[in-house]
């Protein structure tokens, strides 16, 4: 099941006309981590977290704290020197690229069949 910040995120994407969410879950020997595709913008996580819905999770908490301003910060926010929010391609194909020769999973699911794929 989603947690709070997944909910939040799914909500306001529904109330700004935005299609729901799309996250990608990796798996690595370190843990998990996710990109969430909000509005044609990338949010990832920041760790590796020990499951792929903590993940998720964090994933849209940074999405969302990024998205509930879009009007003043255009959906883009650097922080660390990771920019959160870049320009994507929902059918960029973008994790086969990324991962190039090394095994992984990947976990693709849109917000709304997250909750019920659990």
């Amino acid at each position: 099941m989603g947690g709070f910040y997944m909910a939040y995120l799914e909500s306001l994407c529904r109330r700004r006309g935005w299609r729901d969410p799309l996250y990608e879950t990796y798996r690595s020997s370190s843990g998990y981590t996710c990109l969430v595709l909000v509005n044609g913008r990338e949010y990832q996580t920041d760790l590796a977290y020990e499951s792929d819905g903590l993940a998720q999770e964090n994933a849209a908490m940074r999405a969302f704290m990024v998205c509930r301003n879009f009007s003043v910060n255009g959906g883009m926010l650097a922080r660390n020197g990771v920019v959160q929010g870049l320009p994507a391609n929902e059918h960029s194909g973008r994790h086969r690229r990324r991962h190039g020769g090394r095994s992984h999973s990947v976990n693709l699911s849109s917000s709304s069949s997250t909750a019920s794929s659990e």
